[in-house]
């Protein structure tokens, strides 16, 4: 039998060998490259989420200016809508599983709602007004995407956030004798703060939440008292009753849920202003009455039980008359959303609104669930005297709405997502 060629054994050399290990390592690092400047592009997108989080509040206070509206609207876009846009896309919108189903639901239904009431709403420019909910839910998206990437550094956002809006009120304060204004004794914040009202309301949600966050005992506390000293300084002089009684409501109540004995310095502190007001100038709060506002409130039921399902279709104008004086709303956010969404929407509203001051009730050993319930106090108070609407385009609104509404979704994800049980991924302010 002839036995077949046996083939010699190749041996590779060492520099074949390197060269096979340098082709699979390049093989190997090319999707571990391409992984990492997809992170760091996330990441990227992710930071310019604080800055339009920071600039949203802070910009509607602080532009002045005949396009100040133009100029706040664009930059907000661009620095908050868009890349919270993006990061959906890129991250098809993970972080918003970790917020209750129950209540994601019932907020893309509120949403969805308010839309279908255009079909019936009166005006033009509906497609102008879509834009409304979706900027909504690009506000909410933003907060969740951002927080839940960086949660040790959502307190540090809403500190700089506040100190912002307090060099925003000292700014107003301090331009007020040169400034062209219709209310000649009473502060109004720069053009996007458009009223008095709504001027003390967006400043005292500020002084809320800042006040939640003290730094460490020492010289640090020293800026943070003088901030909230500006913003209490700008809510008082702006005669806003509505905003005065919802910040002593939240100061009184301040030791409930709050601990510690610079709780009690902040309600003792509500009480003796209010006392002082009372004894000294009681004209401040009876010279202008009740401001209409029962009269009011009658004009909006009425009109509400004229359209009690439909309503009159979000954004729709429409005008309440008592006498010789007329509002283009109801001065009153509840109502004005049943006016406009009917009372479905008044509903789906009403029960986010009780999740979110149970979630800061139940969370309030946290300084974020202190912010939240906080924010929900002072905004349930003083939302019964004005507040426009609830779909707008960025407003002063927004923060005593939307905002503990994000915050509050937030808590609840990273509650979700770390297993807390009471315990947070942030950093435990010390009670004092």
């Amino acid at each position: 039998m002839t036995q077949g060629r046996v083939q010699p054994r190749r041996y590779s050399t060492g520099h074949e060998t390197m060269q096979h290990q340098e082709e699979h390592n390049t093989t190997m690092s090319a999707p571990r490259s391409s992984a990492g400047a997809l992170e760091a592009r996330r990441l990227g997108i992710r930071d310019l989420l604080a800055v339009g989080l920071f600039w949203l509040p802070v910009g509607m206070a602080l532009v002045p200016g005949k396009h100040a509206s133009s100029v706040f609207h664009w930059t907000v876009a661009l620095l908050l809508f868009v890349p919270s846009l993006a990061c959906w896309i890129v991250d098809r919108g993970r972080c918003l599983r970790a917020v209750p189903r129950s209540v994601t639901w019932t907020c893309a239904v509120l949403l969805a709602w308010a839309c279908v009431t255009l079909l019936w709403a009166t005006g033009t420019h509906e497609v102008e007004r879509i834009k409304v909910p979706l900027f909504v839910v690009l506000y909410l998206h933003a907060w969740l995407a951002w927080g839940s990437s960086r949660p040790g550094s959502v307190e540090t956002l809403l500190r700089v956030t506040g100190w912002g809006m307090a060099f925003s009120a000292l700014a107003a304060m301090l331009a007020f004798p040169w400034r062209d204004i219709v209310w000649t004794h009473r502060m109004v914040g720069f053009d996007m703060l458009d009223g008095p009202n709504l001027s003390a309301y967006a400043m005292g949600a500020a002084f809320v939440w800042l006040s939640q966050l003290p730094p460490s005992r020492g010289w640090r506390r020293v800026p943070w008292l003088i901030a909230l000293a500006l913003l209490a300084v700008f809510v008082a002089w702006t005669g806003s009753r509505g905003a005065w009684l919802a910040l002593f409501v939240c100061l009184v109540s301040l030791p409930f849920w709050r601990p510690g004995l610079l709780a009690r310095g902040f309600a003792v502190v509500g009480v003796l202003a209010a006392a002082t007001v009372i004894l000294l100038k009681p004209s401040l709060v009876l010279h202008r009455g009740l401001s209409y506002r029962p009269q009011i409130f009658e004009r909006a039921l009425a009109m509400i039980e004229r359209h009690p399902w439909g309503g009159l279709g979000m954004g729709s104008k429409y005008t309440i008359a008592v006498g010789d004086q007329s509002w283009t709303h109801s001065h009153n956010l509840f109502t004005n959303i049943a006016i406009e969404l009917g009372l479905p929407g008044l509903l789906l509203w009403l029960l986010l609104w009780a999740w979110i001051g149970w979630t800061g009730w139940r969370m309030r050993a946290l300084p974020l669930g202190r912010i939240v319930l906080g924010v929900w106090i002072f905004a349930s108070v003083a939302l019964q005297f004005d507040g426009p609407s609830l779909l707008r385009s960025p407003r002063p609104e927004w923060l005593l709405t939307w905002l503990p509404l994000a915050l509050a979704m937030l808590l609840s994800a990273m509650r979700t997502r770390h297993g807390m049980a009471g315990k947070a991924p942030v950093a435990e302010t010390p009670q004092s």
